[in-house]
Order: structure tokens, then sequence, then C-alpha cells
């Protein structure tokens, strides 16, 4: 087989080739946007013809390459399918296998870092994404990332191959380049197999690590493929549970602190009643009260269509049903801020007018 290693070196992001010898079919996993030129001057070189494009989760830290690569190459793009991405080729599934010559590429769900997270395991190599990094593994605090989720994916997923298994990351900061299964179990700090999930967990909620630089830019990107959308853009590109556009207040929170301009064009409105919007759980800053009822009719009715608006209550029930009715009279930008603001404070992020009697 045919393997290169590559390095995208302001998001210290690792891609991947791998290709048959005798076919000369390659798969690329994870092309970041800034170096497809690079890209596509190796498979010239080797004269490669790449047959599938893989992206190991929907990334926050860069743009993926993978629609400029499909443009010039025509591969074929993949992706989870939890991703819901609409211009990708191929929604990744558990067990799937994609054939490339004579070799085969099998997909693995690994979710933890994020819910769209994939490894892919090609004969003794193992691709992981931000799933397992050598001696760590990726954040858990946004995209609807779970420590449970990563402390299964690993320990009951990934370290169940064998020991011998190599182990190439998404990412590395100090140089590294692979590991092993075998390594990982034993010298792992977070996720060794001595580690209980109750110390795993009290690890993860303790990195308090900063926003990534480019997570405004990277998601609605990356959920275009790489490519700028033909659409206006949007702040959030948020996911449908029965139909209602969601968004957890973990990444309303990132994108409100990342993006300080995103105030600017969406509306955050608190559907709750005025003794709520200032009592125990006060509300978000820049959100404008219109309670749920006659008041938000009027004030649906009154604002444009297109607006991008997200609609927050105590629990997310309320805001579900807001969402739902502007839904129901044209709206196609309407989101719910999952949890409410009960989930709000009890992750102890910034509110107003909280009365604190």
């Amino acid at each position: 087989m045919i393997f290169h290693q590559l390095f995208e070196a302001e998001s210290s992001t690792y891609t991947y080739l791998l290709a048959d010898k005798e076919s000369k079919e390659a798969i690329m996993i994870d092309p970041v946007l800034e170096t497809v030129d690079r890209d596509l001057k190796l498979l010239t070189e080797l004269g490669l013809k790449l047959k599938y494009i893989l992206d190991t989760h929907v990334h926050a830290d860069h743009i993926t390459g993978a629609g400029l690569l499909r443009e010039k190459t025509g591969a074929k793009t993949g992706v989870s399918a939890n991703a819901k991405v609409a211009c990708v080729d191929i929604p990744l599934t558990q067990g799937q296998v994609l054939k490339f010559g004579s070799h085969e590429l099998k997909v693995i769900e690994t979710l933890g870092h994020t819910n769209t997270c994939m490894s892919f395991l090609c004969e003794e190599r193992l691709f992981t994404g931000d799933s397992l990094l050598i001696r760590g593994c990726g954040r858990t605090d946004f995209q609807q990332g779970s420590n449970e989720k990563m402390f299964h994916s690993v320990r009951e997923v990934l370290f169940k191959l064998p020991e011998d298994t190599i182990v190439f990351p998404g990412h590395d900061y100090r140089g590294f380049t692979r590991s092993s299964i075998k390594e990982e179990k034993e010298f792992n700090p977070r996720l060794n197999e001595k580690v209980s999930f109750e110390e795993f967990q009290k690890t993860m909620s303790e990195l308090k690590l900063a926003h990534p630089k480019k997570i405004h830019m990277a998601l609605p990107a990356n959920l275009a493929c790489g490519l700028k959308s033909e659409k206006e853009e949007r702040i959030f590109h948020p996911q449908k549970v029965d139909g209602v556009p969601e968004i957890s207040c973990e990444d309303l929170n990132i994108t409100l602190k990342s993006n300080p301009a995103a105030l600017e064009k969406i509306k955050l409105i608190d559907v709750r009643r005025p003794d709520e919007y200032v009592g125990e759980y006060g509300h978000i800053a820049g959100a404008k009260l219109v309670t749920l009822g006659e008041e938000l009719e009027a004030y649906l009715k009154s604002e444009d269509k297109n607006s991008e608006i997200v609609f927050i209550c105590r629990s997310g029930g309320r805001s579900g049903n807001a969402t739902r009715i502007a839904q129901g009279i044209g709206f196609t930008k309407t989101i719910n801020m999952t949890g409410g603001m009960i989930r709000w404070t009890q992750l102890g992020y910034i509110v107003e007018d909280k009365n604190l009697t």
C-alpha cells in the first residue's frame, strides 16, 4: 500500500493518503482547505486516482478540503450520517466498508468528541480523528460531545482492537506522529485501562480549553463540504430533533463568545413570563423578552421570516413550541435552545438580572 501522513501547521491537523499500488485508487482522510494544492500535486506525482475523501467528523478548528478536492478530482466525499450534511456523497455509518483496489477501509463509530466522530480502520492502521489522540483524546465540551460516549468509544471499542494496531490521530501538538493501541492502553493519562470513568470525567471537566479560533467559520463551512454556500450564510446550522431545529447551550455559548458579531445577525428571544425573565435563572445578555402566546404571535407577524431566531425558555419546552409556531407561519431559521435557562445556569454561563435574594 502507498501511504503518506501529511501535516497542516496552523491547525496541527494530519491528513492521510492511502492508495493501492496496482489500481492506483486512493483514499484521503481529513484534508484541509489550505493544503488542497499540495494534496493535488502529490496525487499527480504518484499517478493516483482519488476515489474517496473522508472526514473523521465535522471539524471546528479548520475548514475541510473535501468539497474542493471533489470538484478537482471527481472523488466521492464521506462524513458521518449524524452530521446530516446535504452535500456529502456518502453518509457514513457504523461497520460500513469502502474498497479501493485490493484494500478495504472499515468505518467505526467513535462518538464523544462530537456526535459525528468516526474512526477508520485499514488493515493494521487506525485513523482516530479527534477521538483517540496520542496520550490524550479530543475535548467533549461542544458539538454534542459526551464524556460517557468518549470513554465508551475508546475503552470499549478502540481498545478492543489488536494491540499492535497503529494509531494515527487527527492532530498532534507535540511532534508525535503515531502510537499503538498497546501504548495507549498503558500510557494514555486520560484513558489508560487503570483510569475510572469518574477520574476521566474529572479530568475533562478541568481542562478549561479555549474555543477553536475558527469555529464560527469552520462549522458552517464544513456543513457545506468546505465550499462557500450559494445560500445566504447562517450563524447556526442546527440539527433537527422531531422536526425541531435545536442548539445546545454549550454550542450557543461558544458561538457568542467566539463570534461577538453573531448577535448582530441573530435574535435571541426569551418566551418566558416577565417575572421569570428577571427571576431565579435570569436571562442571557441580548435576549429580548417576548412571552409565548399572543405577544409572541404579534411579534412574529411583524418580523422578517428570513430572520435567524434562537428561542429560549426555562427548560426547553416552551421554546420548542415557539420554534414550531414560527415554522408553521413560514420562518425557516428558527432554533430551540435545549435545556433552557436551567441548563445555561448549571453550566455557569453569564446571565443578567438574576434574582439573588
